[in-house]
Formats: structure tokens, C-alpha cells, sequence
């Protein structure tokens, strides 16, 4: 009924829409959870076959409390909050992390997407410190035909960046998540050079976005050694073949960007009229 019609006529046209957005939340999480039980790959698949479509749309009751979910994510603040109570968000998150080594499956990432262009499922992933589990994601290695996961942990990551970064989500992520990172970017060997740009890429975005309001999240990541790396990294693939080439433009752009973030602008330091340097028996040349 309300499928194409725009987000904000639900909540004019369906009274009950928050009531029944909690039911559907509960009943969705209490699905997944019950089929997460045993916390094994047959779990996963259990999941993965309750959520797609089995034979036909209408008889499959997962795919169908998915696309609801979905459809009622697009309907503004209330709803979301609604979700966000029944812990749609780290349920989510959780599967996303579970199905790392199963096919990709669209859906589940564009709910958790549309979820996190707003505060409070974001700042449930930190209070049930499940925010970790999309750190560890993206910076960790996967099958190639399961790169498309990876890809959906990012941009959700993204989008939290971009809607989420509260006092309390901030203060999470300050805690290790970039410590994390950086450390399973140096320690996997099976990663290549694209891929830690890639992942690289997900993380300066936080750094960006979080860089607008606070220092803690730039601060992190030099103690954490992330400069160094980066450093390391950009030595090491200059001296390898012409396939790390692209990988290594990339990141040199991603650094020379890096250099621009911070809450405080610099400015040179004050130099007197007619002397840009103020080195010690320094002479500037005169044009011949």
C-alpha cells in the first residue's frame, strides 16, 4: 500500500504505524535471534534461508518482514527510534558480520543504511558494542566472492560518519576501534594493496567527519601508530611492481587529504614585512 507513496504519508494515514512498526521490530529480532542460537554457520544459513525468497514472495515470511522493515525505515524519525528500541539496528549488524561467509544479500545492508542516517541506531551498535563488529569488518580479510559484504559494512560505517557521530558514539570508537583497524591492516598478509586502500578510504571518512567537531578520533589514530603505517605502507609499494601503482595514487591523495583535517585551522606564524623566512643568515635571491 505505501509503496510508493512518500515516507511522511504513513504516519498521516496509518495511525498505529509506530505500534505496528514495534511489533514487526520484535518480531523480526525474535526470528533471527532464535535461529543465531547455537552462534555457527549453520546458523547463518538458517538466517540467510529465512530472509530470502522461498518459491514466492507472499509465502515467504522473512523476505516479506524484511521488506516491511525496510518500507517502514524509510518513514522518519519516530519509526527509527521505534526500531532502534527493539534492536533492529545491532541485529542487523550481527547478521551482516555472520553472513561474511555466504552469498551477499542486498537488503539487510540498505535497511541498516537508511537506519543510521539517523543518531540512535548508532548510538545502540555503541551501547551494545556491537559498533566494533563493523570495524573489524572492513578491515579484515574475505573471500573475493564475499567482497561485496565488506563493501556494505563500509558504507554503512559511511553513513554513520556522515549522521551518527554523537558524544556517546564518539567516545565508543575512542576506545579501540581504530587501534583495531590499524592493527588488522598491518598484520594480515593475505590483503592487497587496493583492498588497504579501500579500507583505509571507510576509516578517513570518520576521521573527516569526526575531525569537524572533536580531535579525540585524529588523536587515536596517530597513537595508535596509523601515520606510520600509512608511511610504511606508501614506502613499500613504491618499490613493487606497476600493479600497486593505482593503489599507491590512491593513497597518497587519501594522505594528502588526511593533512587537512582538524578542528583548529593553522595559520603560518606571524613574519615581518618583506622577510617570508626568518632563518638565520638566510638571503633571499634577487632576480638578475
Amino acid at each position: 500500500v505505501f509503496g510508493n507513496a512518500p515516507p511522511s504519508s504513513m504516519m498521516e494515514k496509518f495511525s498505529d504505524l509506530l505500534q505496528f512498526t514495534t511489533q514487526v521490530s520484535r518480531l523480526m529480532v525474535t526470528e533471527i535471534r532464535r535461529r543465531a542460537s547455537n552462534k555457527s554457520t549453520a546458523a547463518s544459513r538458517a538466517i540467510v534461508q529465512f530472509l530470502e525468497v522461498n518459491q514466492s514472495e507472499e509465502a515467504s515470511r522473512g523476505w516479506m518482514l524484511l521488506t516491511t522493515i525496510n518500507l517502514l525505515a524509510s518513514s522518519g524519525q519516530k519509526t527509527v527510534d521505534c526500531m532502534t528500541t527493539m534492536s533492529v539496528p545491532s541485529t542487523l549488524v550481527k547478521c551482516l558480520y555472520l553472513f561474511f561467509d555466504l552469498p551477499h544479500m542486498a537488503e539487510a545492508p540498505q535497511i541498516l543504511v537508511k537506519l543510521c542516517t539517523f543518531v540512535s541506531p548508532a548510538e545502540e551498535l555503541a551501547q551494545k558494542d556491537d559498533l566494533q563488529l563493523l570495524f573489524s569488518a572492513i578491515t579484515s580479510w574475505c573471500p573475493p566472492h564475499n567482497l561485496p559484504w565488506r563493501r556494505s559494512a563500509g558504507e554503512v560505517l559511511t553513513t554513520i560518519s556522515r549522521h551518527g557521530l554523537s558524544v556517546n558514539v564518539v567516545k565508543y570508537i575512542h576506545k579501540e576501534c581504530l587501534a583495531t583497524c590499524v592493527q588488522n591492516m598491518q598484520q594480515s598478509d593475505d590483503l592487497s594493496p587496493l583492498e588497504i586502500v579501500e579500507m583505509f578510504a571507510g576509516l578517513s571518512c570518520f576521521l573527516k567527519d569526526s575531525s569537524d567537531v572533536s580531535q579525540t578520533l585524529l588523536d587515536d589514530f596517530r597513537m595508535c601508530q596509523g601515520y606510520t603505517f600509512l608511511c610504511d605502507l606508501m614506502l613499500l609499494e613504491q618499490a613493487k611492481e606497476d600493479e600497486s601503482k593505482d593503489a599507491l595514487k590512491d593513497l597518497v591523495n587519501l594522505v594528502t587529504c588526511l593533512c587537512t583535517y582538524g578542528v583548529t585551522e593553522l595559520k603560518p606564524a606571524g613574519l615581518t614585512t618583506g622577510a617570508p623566512f626568518l632563518l638565520p643568515g638566510f638571503v633571499l635571491p634577487q632576480p638578475s
